[in-house]
C-alpha cells in the first residue's frame, strides 16, 4: 500500500525558504510514487510549483492578536489538521518550519492524531533562547514528535546540547542542479534587461526584506563601495515588511541609481547568472538554500558567518566550533563577521559603519579589484552537487522506510 504523506507548511508562496523546501520535498516524494498532499496554514500566491493534492486552512490570523487568541487558534487549527489526516487516510505528516511543527505535534498530543509525525527545524534554535515561551514550547513539543529533521549539523547540535532534545538527525535542504542550470539559460524579464547591460560590477542578494535577512547592513556597507567604484551596483530580490524602510535608506544614502529592489522573482537564476558576486547578509538561518543556488551558478560568495548554515556550506574544511578571524577565506566563499541583531536605518554621517560593515565593504571592494580572487571562488558548482536532490532524497526515503 502506498504511503500517504501530508506536507504541513505555512504556505507555498514564492520567495520563502521553508515554502520552497515544502514544495520541492513533496514533489520529489510524489515522483517516488508516494501519495502526497499539502496542507498550508495560509493560502498565498504566487506559489512554488508542486506535485500532489493541495488543501489550505486559508487563515490569515495565525500571527494576529494576543497570546490568548493565538493559543486558541493553535487549538482550533490543530484539531482541523487531525480531521484532515483522518479524511485523507494520511500515514505520515512532515511539517516544515517551527509554526507548522507546533500544529503537527499538538494535533497528536491533544487530539490523538494517530499518524507518524516528522517535524523539521529550518532555523537556528539559538534565536529563541531569550524568548521563554518559544524556548519552553520547543522543549515541550519537539520530543513528542517521532523524528526531528534538522537542515544543518549545527542546528542539530544546538537542539541536542542546548535544548536537551535527542530524537534528531540532519538531512540537508536540497535543490535540483540540472534544473538550476536550465533555468539560468532563460532570458531576463524584459523590464530588467537594460539594468544588466553595460560595464557594471553587479552584486546580488536574494531574500525576504525582513529583520532576519539584514539587508540594511548590506546597503549601508555598499555606500562605501560606491565611493571607490562608481560602476558597482547592488540588486536585491525579494519582498517583505521592511521594504519601505530599505527604500528610504537607499534614498538617504543617495544610492537610488546604484541599489535596486527588484521584488520577488519566480526564476532567480538569470539574475544570478548576470551578476558578478553574491552577498549574503542574514543575521540567522537554518541552511540557506540560496547560498547553494549561488554556488550552483559558480558565483563568488561573501557571506555572514551567522548561525547556522553558511559555515557548513562554504567551509566544509572548518570545524563548526572553531574560532576564526574575519574575514575568513573558506574553500568555497568568504565569511564576514556576523552582524548584531539591530535595526539601523541611518546614514553614515549619523552612525558610522561598524566593524562588520567595514569588513563587508572592504571585501566587496577587494572582489571588484582582484580578478584572481574572483576566479578562485568561481568553482562552487562542484560543492553544490552535495545538495542535489537525488542525493538528499536517499536520506528521506531511508527515514520514511524506517
Amino acid at each position: 500500500m502506498k504511503k500517504r504523506i501530508l506536507i504541513l507548511v505555512e504556505s507555498l508562496k514564492v520567495g520563502g525558504g521553508s515554502e520552497r523546501v515544502g514544495a520541492t520535498l513533496g514533489t520529489k516524494l510524489h515522483d517516488k510514487d508516494y501519495e502526497v498532499s499539502y496542507l498550508t496554514l495560509m493560502d498565498e500566491n504566487p506559489k512554488f510549483k508542486f506535485k500532489g493534492d493541495y488543501y489550505t486552512l486559508n487563515e490569515d490570523d495565525i500571527y494576529k492578536g494576543n497570546n490568548l487568541k493565538r493559543g486558541f487558534n493553535l487549538l482550533k487549527y490543530s484539531y482541523k489538521i487531525k480531521r484532515i489526516c483522518k479524511d485523507l487516510n494520511i500515514n505520515t505528516i512532515i511539517s516544515v518550519g517551527e509554526v507548522a511543527n507546533f500544529y503537527a505535534v499538538l494535533s497528536r498530543w491533544l487530539f490523538k492524531n494517530k499518524v507518524h509525525i516528522i517535524i523539521s527545524q529550518h532555523m537556528s534554535p539559538e534565536i529563541f533562547l531569550d524568548d521563554k515561551v518559544k524556548y519552553q514550547s520547543i522543549k515541550f513539543f519537539y520530543p513528542r514528535a517521532d523524528e526531528i529533521v534538522c537542515v544543518s549539523k549545527d542546528t542539530e547540535r544546538i537542539l541536542n546540547e542546548t535544548y536537551g532534545i535527542q530524537n534528531t538527525q540532519t538531512i540537508y535542504n536540497m535543490m535540483n542542479l540540472t534544473e538550476n542550470i536550465r533555468q539560468s539559460k532563460e532570458e531576463l524579464p524584459e523590464e530588467y534587461k537594460e539594468l544588466f547591460t553595460g560595464n557594471y560590477f553587479n552584486f546580488i542578494n536574494v531574500g525576504r526584506l525582513n529583520r532576519q535577512k539584514g539587508q540594511w547592513f548590506l546597503i549601508r556597507s555598499f555606500r562605501k563601495v560606491v565611493n571607490q567604484h562608481e560602476n558597482a551596483r547592488l540588486f536585491i530580490l525579494g519582498d517583505g515588511t521592511l521594504k519601505n524602510e530599505l527604500k528610504d535608506l537607499i534614498n538617504e544614502l543617495n544610492l537610488n541609481e546604484k541599489v535596486f529592489l527588484l521584488g520577488v522573482q519566480e526564476n532567480v537564476f538569470p539574475f544570478l547568472k548576470n551578476s558578478n558576486c553574491f552577498i549574503f547578509s542574514s543575521l540567522w538561518e537554518g541552511l540557506p538554500i540560496v547560498l547553494i543556488e549561488a554556488l550552483s551558478m559558480n558565483l563568488p560568495i561573501i557571506s555572514t558567518d551567522c548561525k547556522t548554515g553558511p559555515r557548513e556550506i562554504l567551509c566544509p574544511e572548518l570545524d563548526l566550533n572553531n574560532e576564526i578571524i574575519y574575514p575568513y577565506y573558506c574553500k568555497y566563499g568568504i565569511l564576514n563577521q556576523p552582524f548584531n541583531d539591530k535595526l539601523l536605518f541611518r546614514n553614515l554621517d549619523e552612525v558610522t559603519l561598524n566593524k562588520s560593515e567595514n569588513i563587508l565593504s572592504d571585501l566587496m571592494v577587494k572582489i571588484i579589484e582582484d580578478p584572481v580572487l574572483r576566479k578562485k571562488y568561481s568553482n562552487g558548482q562542484r560543492m553544490s552537487e552535495k545538495f542535489d536532490e537525488e542525493e538528499i532524497m536517499k536520506d528521506w526515503e531511508k527515514l520514511l522506510k524506517n
